[in-house]
C-alpha cells in the first residue's frame, strides 16, 4: 500500500502543524483540506481546498473523498461525534487509511467516560474504526496523552496563572507521558509515509515524561502550592461535575494523567517504529511559557 493523495479535516491548533509537515514531507504529498462552508480559513494556494457544509452530509463527504488514499481527521473534540459520518463517508469512497482524532488519552475509566461524554465517544469511534477493516477501510490510532504547551498555558496541570496557586495531587511527584503539538503533527505525517508498518496499529508516542514537581520547578515567579490527597480531589472533581459545574471537567481529565504512566516497556509505544525526532523538557517548557498571557 502506497498513500499519496492525503485529505485533511480540521486545521486548528493541531491540524494546521499537519498541514505544515505534510507539506514539508519528501514524500510529497497531495493534500486537500477538507473545510466547512461556514469556515474562514484561509490556506496556502498548492493545497485544494474542498467545502462540505456544515452538517457534513453524507453524499457531499464522499464525492470529497474520493481519490483520496487517507484521511486524516483534526476535528477538535467537541466534533469528534462527527467522526463516525467521516468513517462511513471513506468506507463508501474507498480510502484507503483513516487516521482518527484519538490524539489524547489512551487510558480512560469508566468514571471519566461516564462524566465526561466525549471520552464515551473517542472509545466508540476507535472500535467503529476496527469494525470497518472488514470493509477495506485500514487505520492508525496515534495517541500522545497530553498536549504540553497547552496543558502549562490552560492551567490544565491544575497551575492557576491567575493566581499563582499550585495544587499538587499527592505531593506532585508521579510521572507521565506528554507531548507538544508539533511532535503529534510529526507522528501523523510520519505514520502516513510509513503506510504498512502503521497499518492497523494504536501507537503511543511522547516527547518526555515530566511531574507536577518538575514543572512547578521550572515556572517563573514565586508560587503558592496547596497539596492535596487524590482521592479527595478527584471526587470533589466528580461532585462538581455531576452537579452541573463544568469549571471542574478538566480536573477530571486530569485525574486519569496524574496518577502516572510509563508508556515504553508497552508494545503499542510508537516512537521508535515511527522514528519520531522528540523535543526535551526544557525546550518544550521554553516555548510552552512564549504562549503564556500574562
Amino acid at each position: 500500500m502506497t498513500l499519496n493523495s492525503v485529505l485533511l479535516i480540521g486545521a486548528g491548533n493541531l491540524g494546521s502543524l499537519i498541514l505544515k509537515h505534510l507539506q514539508a514531507s519528501s514524500h510529497k504529498f497531495t493534500i486537500t483540506v477538507l473545510t466547512r462552508e461556514s469556515s474562514t480559513a484561509q490556506f496556502p494556494s498548492s493545497v485544494k481546498v474542498a467545502k462540505v457544509p456544515d452538517a457534513y452530509p453524507h453524499a457531499q463527504l464522499v464525492e470529497a473523498f474520493k481519490g483520496h488514499d487517507v484521511v486524516v481527521s483534526a476535528i477538535s473534540m467537541m466534533g469528534m461525534h462527527q467522526q463516525y459520518k467521516f468513517i462511513d463517508a471513506a468506507v463508501e469512497a474507498k480510502v484507503k487509511r483513516y487516521i482518527p482524532t484519538e490524539y489524547g488519552l489512551d487510558d480512560l475509566p469508566d468514571w471519566l467516560t461516564e462524566l465526561r461524554p466525549m471520552f464515551r465517544t473517542k472509545h466508540d469511534v476507535r472500535d467503529y474504526c476496527f469494525e470497518k477493516e472488514k470493509e477495506g477501510l485500514s487505520w492508525t490510532c496515534i495517541v500522545c496523552n497530553v498536549f504540553f504547551e497547552m496543558g502549562i498555558q490552560s492551567g490544565f496541570f491544575q497551575f492557576d496563572w491567575k493566581t499563582k496557586t499550585a495544587e499538587l495531587i499527592d505531593g506532585g511527584e508521579a510521572k507521565w507521558p506528554a507531548t507538544t503539538l508539533d511532535t503529534v503533527a510529526i507522528a501523523v505525517v510520519k505514520a502516513v509515509e510509513k503506510d504498512e508498518a502503521t497499518k492497523n496499529k494504536l501507537l503511543l508516542i511522547q516527547d518526555f515524561r515530566t511531574s507536577q514537581k518538575e514543572i512547578l520547578d521550572a515556572l517563573p515567579g514565586k508560587w503558592k502550592v496547596e497539596n492535596v490527597k487524590y482521592e479527595t480531589w478527584l471526587e470533589e472533581a466528580k461532585e462538581k461535575v455531576r452537579n452541573n459545574d463544568d469549571s471542574a471537567l478538566p480536573k477530571l481529565t486530569f485525574g486519569s494523567v496524574v496518577t502516572g504512566a510509563e508508556w515504553k516497556d508497552r508494545k503499542e509505544f510508537g516512537n521508535e517504529l515511527l522514528d519520531l525526532p522528540t523535543k526535551s523538557f526544557k525546550e518544550a517548557m521554553e516555548e510552552a511559557l512564549r504562549g503564556v498571557q500574562s
